[in-house]
């Protein structure tokens, strides 16, 4: 091969690795939610939608649940409960400030719980059914148990939250958030769990560190940066509030967004990516490495070698110019 075309080959690829570094991609919602114990879980990548060779980074928002004081049966209900036999429900610290209605399913009698902290009743507090219910009107303590005891001779009782169905005397509009306890976020879970990342074509995984985003509490992100399209699954282990957690989520058509090639969003011109670049230059310094093999002149020889690791040096550092940008990108979405 003559020397002479050497310098033009260097330069198409320097120009190529040039035009191919991408920018990250705006931040979009698509992701998968479950209600998983005493926890409302949003994971998905952090950027929606993913593509190929862009900054990214797996990411898990964990809540508390919200909670609905208002509407028929949403807080709790009892079943039927038969006579000598009871029912309890805790009013945790998150109802503070409301007033709970409850009823007897049958007979539509019913009443209140206050939930404050100046209330006088705490610890276990009964309340017995015997047609009504007595007392009628409760005012307790944050973290108070209420045990609804069915007292009567004879009828079952079946305790429900929220007012009797057809009761117009009390408000049941979530109008303006009325009657509606928004989730709070789960502080502090990158000190227990990781997230395992699974390219699901491949089987290619690694075990990654989680880190809190601060503009997002509850929030958190093991940043990385996508090499190759399709499906990915997350796997979060560990302790969330002292116990066991092990959750995986995969994505697909009804969970969060796999991940694409960035020639989709390309125009004028789809640019080849990072991983099929590498590819054509192996290729090429193979080709070399046999010409260089095959020369007579100990001179060529050495012209092929310095020219192949010019060429690796430059893909290492276009490389790593990549990376470390989508990470400072990422990190500052973060």
């Amino acid at each position: 091969m003559p020397r002479t075309r050497f310098p033009a080959l260097l330069s198409g690829f320097m120009l190529l690795l040039a035009i191919g570094i991408l920018a990250g991609s705006e931040a979009a919602n698509a992701h998968e939610d479950r209600e998983i114990g005493d926890f409302d879980i949003e994971v998905g990548f952090m950027n929606e939608p993913a593509f190929e060779g862009q900054a990214n980074g797996a990411f898990i928002k964990i809540t508390t649940p919200t909670i609905d004081v208002v509407t028929h049966g949403a807080l709790f209900g009892s079943g039927t409960v038969s006579p000598g036999d009871s029912f309890s429900y805790e009013f945790g610290d998150r109802l503070t400030g409301n007033e709970i209605h409850f009823h007897d399913h049958l007979t539509g009698n019913g009443g209140t719980v206050t939930v404050a902290h100046d209330a006088p009743d705490s610890g276990m507090v009964m309340v017995q059914f015997d047609g009504a219910f007595s007392p009628s009107e409760l005012s307790v303590k944050p973290g108070t148990t209420v045990m609804f005891m069915n007292a009567s001779a004879g009828s079952v009782m079946t305790v429900v939250s929220g007012p009797h169905d057809g009761d117009d005397g009390h408000e049941h509009s979530h109008e303006d958030g009325a009657g509606i306890v928004e989730g709070e976020p789960v502080l502090g879970a990158s000190a227990t769990l990781q997230v395992e990342v699974t390219h699901n074509a491949t089987g290619e995984k690694r075990v990654m560190d989680l880190r809190p985003l601060i503009d997002d509490p509850g929030g958190y992100i093991a940043d990385f940066i996508p090499t190759s399209s399709g499906a990915y699954t997350f796997r979060f282990f560990g302790e969330l509030e002292g116990e066991p957690f092990d959750e995986a989520f995969t994505s697909g058509p009804n969970t969060f967004d796999e991940v694409v090639p960035a020639r989709t969003i390309q125009f004028p011109i789809e640019l080849r990516e990072s991983r099929e670049l590498q590819g054509a230059v192996e290729g090429v310094q193979e080709e070399l490495l046999e010409t260089g093999k095959a020369a007579d002149d100990a001179d060529s020889t050495a012209s092929l070698a310095l020219i192949i690791g010019i060429v690796g040096v430059i893909i290492g550092l276009a490389g790593a110019g990549t990376g470390a940008y989508g990470i400072m990108l990422a990190r500052r979405r973060g």
